[in-house]
């Protein structure tokens, strides 16, 4: 049996809802920063953010679909 067909259902939908809270929270900063005119700050979020999505993308570049869903357990426990 593949860890796959073992995953808590409960913890995958933990790790999307924890995806889905830190991305509004990032836009509500960067309205924040926008609407205050703060271009630097703005454009520094922004590289974190993009910083933040390269090193998840490295996790869905694994050829293995357990070793990427083990990575991403990890994140939410």
């Amino acid at each position: 049996m593949h860890v796959a067909d073992e995953i808590d259902m409960d913890l995958l939908v933990k790790y999307i809802r924890k995806r889905r809270h830190e991305l509004l929270n990032d836009l509500q900063v960067l309205l924040g920063y926008a609407q205050l005119g703060k271009l630097d700050k703005l454009i520094e979020y922004i590289h974190k953010m993009i910083a933040n999505l390269n090193e998840e993308r490295e996790v869905f570049n694994f050829e293995n679909p357990e070793e990427i869903i083990k990575s991403l357990l990890k994140k939410v426990q």
